[in-house]
């Protein structure tokens, strides 16, 4: 009988490995064509990509910065991340991008050490690694998701605590055997119509105060006509969500209220800065034309061209809801 010889993943991956491909997890969660694998190397330079068609990511990929991956949004279908995200400081941006890139229906796939198998102390720093940034438990990898990802906008498919072959007479002062992680996947999903209805979740929260702040940088930049510092915010704007008008206007007239050298930009300014950022965007022409029959008319008349110049001049100026995935 000829032996099959394991395909060479990271070391940490490589622990899961077998029992993954017995249980048919990556035909079921990484069996797309678009598939990355975040810090798929582990520390060995002769690691491969979780699977054949998987892009491996690293720090010296091409246009990644460690925080922002270099692919368009709802473009993979999945993104694997094993013992990676106990490395990284910021979490919530980095949880929120890799979410971002996903398909409606993609998988997050995250592994990472658990506290009471790999760590077995209660609290920083790592007996094994000085680069862990934290230590989790499964409620805790939960809490970042709720943190980090838009509410309604994903489901949680499977959680685990994987200790095959974990050797719990190993004392802790001693380095684990076995298997010793979390594995989470999370599904990502159209955010349903109802959603401005579900609890905000604290990413919803600071990244509305966030981008109202920086939509009034733009604003004083403006009236300073500084364009270059208005395209500055523009450009990082228009690769994230914005919050709903109504909310954001309330956000920035609580900032210039605090700040009496200032006054609160029209909405002309505000149309100024936040059309080319809506125009960038991704955007769901079919729900918009099928929500709002009077754009449906003019499309009708004027090309599907039509219905994102009319939200990003009026639609999201007068409260119409987009209904795009990556709402907040």
């Amino acid at each position: 009988m000829t032996s099959v010889t394991p395909r060479p993943v990271g070391p940490e991956t490589m622990h899961s490995h077998q029992r993954r491909e017995a249980e048919g997890f990556y035909s079921k969660y990484l069996s797309g064509d678009a598939v990355l694998d975040i810090g798929y190397r582990g520390g060995d330079p002769n690691s491969v990509p979780v699977t054949e068609k998987a892009i491996g990511i690293e720090l010296d990929y091409p246009g990644y910065d460690g925080l922002h991956l270099p692919f368009e949004t709802n473009s993979q279908d999945s993104v694997f991340a094993s013992h990676c995200l106990e490395h990284i400081e910021n979490y919530k941006t980095v949880l929120a991008d890799w979410y971002r890139t996903l398909k409606i229906g993609g998988y997050l796939v995250i592994a990472v050490p658990h506290r009471d198998l790999y760590e077995r102390k209660a609290s920083l720093p790592s007996r094994f690694n000085g680069d862990h940034k934290r230590f989790y438990t499964p409620a805790s990898l939960l809490n970042e998701i709720e943190e980090s990802l838009p509410v309604g906008g994903y489901r949680i498919r499977s959680l685990k605590d994987v200790d095959v072959g974990f050797d719990y007479g190993i004392l802790p002062d001693q380095h684990a055997i076995g298997s010793y992680e979390i594995e989470l996947v999370v599904q990502k999903i159209k955010q349903p119509v109802y959603v401005d209805q579900l609890r905000p979740s604290l990413m919803s929260i600071e990244w509305r105060a966030f981008c109202a702040g920086l939509v009034c940088k733009a604003a004083r930049a403006l009236k300073d006509n500084r364009m270059t510092d208005v395209q500055e915010v523009v450009k990082f704007l228009a690769k994230q969500p914005l919050p709903p008008f109504a909310d954001l206007k309330k956000r920035i007239n609580d900032i210039t209220t605090r700040t009496s050298d200032y006054k609160a930009p029209s909405l002309e300014d505000l149309k100024s800065i936040l059309t080319p950022v809506l125009m960038a965007q991704p955007f769901d022409e079919g729900f918009y034309i099928q929500k709002y029959s009077d754009v449906a008319d003019m499309v009708a008349e004027r090309g599907t061209e039509y219905a994102q110049m009319h939200y990003a001049h009026h639609g999201y100026f007068e409260g119409r809801y987009l209904g795009a995935d990556n709402a907040l």
